[in-house]
C-alpha cells in the first residue's frame, strides 16, 4: 500500500470514530483530508472563523434590509466576506458549508439594486458553477445565470441607526437635585381641661 493510501485510510478510520469530535491525531493530518474546516481556523483579511463568515453575511442581510447601512458600505464589508471565502476553500475545498455559504453572500449581493453589487453577484454565480457544479447550489446557479437578473429597481430610503453620540441626538440632562422634604404639620394647640366641680 502507498504512503497515501495509507494516509487516506487512517483518515477514513478516524472519521468512522469520532465524527463530530476528531481526535489530535484527525486534526495533524494534512489540510486535503480534513473535509471541514475547524473552528479555530481563521480566513482572509478579517481572519473570521468559516463559522462567523456565515453570521456576517446573516448580520449585513439583516442590515441591507433594515435599510440601517448603505449599499456601498455593504459591499465594503461583503468583499472582505468573499475574500475569507476564497481562502477558505483553498485550504478546504471539499468543505460541505462552502457552497451554501456562497450562494448565500450571492444572494446579499444579488438583492442590493446597484451595478457593482450586480457584477459580484454573477461573478459569485460563476465561481459556484465552476467549483461546486454537482451541488444544487451548482445546478440553482447555472439556472439563475440562464434566466439573467431582472432590471434594477428603486430601494427604499435608509433608516441609519441613530448616533447616541452625536451632538444633538438627545437633550442635555437636567441636573438633579432632590426635592425637598415636607414641612411637618402645625401642632394644632389643646385649650386645657376645666375640672368639674364635682371632682373636688
Amino acid at each position: 500500500m502507498s504512503a497515501s493510501a495509507s494516509l487516506a485510510a487512517l483518515a477514513i478510520g478516524l472519521l468512522a470514530t469520532s465524527p463530530s469530535s476528531p481526535s489530535p491525531a484527525f486534526k495533524n493530518l494534512p489540510a486535503a483530508i480534513r473535509a471541514e474546516a475547524p473552528a479555530d481556523e481563521y480566513f482572509g483579511p478579517l481572519k473570521l472563523s468559516a463559522l462567523n463568515i456565515r453570521l456576517r453575511i446573516d448580520a449585513l442581510g439583516r442590515a441591507f434590509h433594515a435599510r440601517s447601512k448603505s449599499d456601498q458600505d455593504i459591499l465594503h464589508d461583503a468583499l472582505f466576506l468573499e475574500r475569507g471565502l476564497y481562502a477558505w476553500r483553498d485550504r478546504y475545498p471539499h468543505d460541505h458549508w462552502l457552497a451554501p455559504t456562497a450562494f448565500h453572500l450571492e444572494q446579499l449581493y444579488q438583492a442590493i439594486q446597484t451595478p457593482e453589487a450586480r457584477a459580484s453577484a454573477t461573478a459569485l454565480l460563476r465561481y459556484i458553477v465552476t467549483y461546486f457544479p454537482a451541488t444544487p447550489y451548482g445546478r440553482l446557479s447555472r439556472v439563475r445565470l440562464a434566466q439573467k437578473f431582472p432590471p434594477l429597481h428603486g430601494e427604499s430610503p435608509l433608516h441609519p441607526t441613530p448616533n447616541p453620540y452625536a451632538p444633538g441626538a438627545s437633550p442635555a440632562p437636567t441636573p438633579y437635585a432632590p426635592a425637598a422634604s415636607p414641612a411637618p404639620p402645625a401642632a394644632t394647640p389643646v385649650a386645657p381641661e376645666t375640672p368639674s366641680p364635682q371632682s373636688r
